[in-house]
C-alpha cells in the first residue's frame, strides 16, 4: 500500500512497523509524534477499542489524541492451527481441547488484541482452557505457529492465505459472517455451529489529531482507492 500511495501523493511513504503490546507501542509513538499531518496511524479495534476497554491507563488517549480518516479494510480473522495438529475443523479441535485441558497454546500479536479476544471469546463459547501466550507483534505469534511451539491462533486472512496456499498452517474457519475469497473453502465459526460473535476487525487510517483537516481532505479517497485497487489487481 505504501507504494501506491507513493506513486499517489508523489513523495516517498515509509510504514514503521512498531509492534508491541497489542499496537499500543504504535499508537503511542503517532499520539506524540509532530502534529503537523505527516504521521498517520494504521488502528484498528485494538488500539481504538479494546485497549481502552482493557486497561486502566494507556499511554495515549484514543478519543483525543487521532481523528479518523477512513475505513481501509475489513480483515475477517481465521481460525489457524499447526498441520501437526490431527484436527480439521473447529469441532474437532474443540474435541482436542476438551480431552486435553491446559495442554495446548495459543500465540496472539499481544494481549488485548483482536487475536487475543477472538481466541479467549471461542473458549469461553466452547467451555475450552487453551492457555493464552501473547507475543511482541503478530510476526513472532505466526513463527512460533510454524514452528508447532504453540497450536493455534488467530490471525487476519490476508496473514492467513498465503501460509495456507503453501500447506504450512491449516485453517479451520474465518470470523466473518461469509466465506471469503482469499480462502474460498474455509467455512465460517457461524457454518461450524458455533455462535455468531466473533466477527472481522477493520483497520483505519488515523493521523495525530491536531491536523484532521489536512490529512483528511488528502488522505481518505486515495487510502480507500489504493487498497481498492491492491486487492482487485489492477495496479
Amino acid at each position: 500500500m505504501a507504494q501506491k500511495l507513493s506513486v499517489k501523493w508523489g513523495q516517498p511513504v515509509v510504514i514503521e512497523n512498531r509492534g508491541g503490546a497489542a499496537g499500543q507501542v504504535g499508537a503511542d509513538h503517532v499520539a506524540k509524534a509532530r502534529p503537523d499531518g505527516y504521521t498517520l496511524l494504521v488502528g484498528n479495534i485494538g488500539t481504538q477499542s479494546i485497549n481502552p476497554a482493557l486497561y486502566k491507563k494507556l499511554p495515549y488517549d484514543p478519543d483525543k489524541a487521532f481523528a479518523a480518516i477512513g475505513l481501509i479494510a475489513e480483515l475477517p480473522l481465521a481460525m489457524m492451527v499447526n498441520p501437526q495438529v490431527p484436527a480439521k475443523s473447529p469441532r474437532e479441535f474443540i474435541a482436542l481441547a476438551r480431552s486435553q485441558p491446559g495442554k495446548l497454546s495459543y500465540s496472539s500479536s499481544g494481549a488485548g488484541g483482536a487475536p487475543h479476544l477472538a481466541a479467549e471469546m471461542f473458549k469461553d463459547a466452547t467451555g475450552t482452557y487453551i492457555l493464552h501466550v501473547p507475543y511482541r507483534g503478530g510476526g513472532p505469534a505466526i513463527g512460533d505457529l510454524l514452528a508447532g511451539h504453540v497450536q493455534l491462533s488467530f490471525m487476519t486472512v490476508l496473514e492467513a492465505s498465503g501460509h495456507v496456499k503453501a500447506g504450512k498452517l491449516r485453517a479451520l474457519a474465518v470470523t466473518s459472517a461469509k466465506r471469503v475469497s482469499a480462502l474460498p473453502d474455509v467455512p465460517t465459526l457461524a457454518e461450524s455451529g458455533l455462535p455468531d460473535s466473533i466477527r472481522s476487525r477493520g483497520s483505519d487510517c488515523w493521523p495525530r489529531a491536531a491536523h484532521h483537516a489536512r490529512s483528511s481532505r488528502r488522505s481518505r479517497p486515495t487510502c480507500a482507492t489504493c487498497w481498492r485497487r491492491m486487492k482487485s489487481g489492477t495496479g
